[in-house]
């Protein structure tokens, strides 16, 4: 005999766990498209003018944390694109931020459904619940072999399904394609 209680949240706790790790595998694409700027002179004088503004909103709200905001650059992939001059064709280095070539899919936990058959006794004021016996036929046929669980019905359904681009990230992706296509002659 299980508490119904215990069993309900272990199975929000499971339900909790996989949301979980699919935000995990959605903050992966930050580690995917995105490295740390190693050195201050790859900084340029604009991005340290942000840092510095979110330094200084920082010191005005104070923070549970004081660790640094990590200045992240894209990750870059140079292609070489043809290009026509008045001296004839000619070859341009583009740099290419790889958030851009490639589609973004993100997914989330939309619904979890779980059903079960369950015995329900009561024990004092608690209810309990257990799965149901296995009858004589199917502990005959356990013992030839078969797997048969406990007898009863189980059914775990789970819906996952892709989200929108969070606003942020189709605002940051659509910068970079604007810088990429100045870059771009024509």
């Amino acid at each position: 005999m299980i508490n119904l209680q215990e069993f309900v949240q272990t199975i929000h706790t499971a339900t909790a766990a996989a949301g979980e790790a699919l935000i995990q595998k959605n903050l992966g694409l930050i580690d995917q498209f995105f490295e740390p700027v190693e050195e201050e002179h790859e900084q340029s004088a604009s991005g340290n003018a942000r840092k510095a503004a979110i330094n200084a909103r920082a010191e005005v709200q104070p923070s549970k944390e004081d660790t640094p905001v990590q200045v992240m650059k894209p990750r870059m992939v140079a292609v070489q694109y043809p290009k026509t001059t008045k001296d004839g064709a000619s070859i341009q280095t583009v740099n290419v931020p790889l958030i851009t070539l490639v589609p973004l899919s993100q997914v989330e936990l939309k619904e979890m459904e779980f059903a079960t058959e369950l015995e329900l006794s009561v024990n004092g004021e608690d209810l309990q619940v257990s799965f149901p016996k296995r009858t004589a036929k199917s502990q005959d046929l356990a013992a030839e072999g078969a797997n048969l669980g406990n007898g009863g019905k189980a059914k775990l359904e789970v819906k996952i399904a892709a989200m929108e681009t969070p606003d942020g990230l189709r605002y940051l992706v659509d910068g970079y394609e604007r810088a990429l296509r100045s870059q771009i002659p024509g």
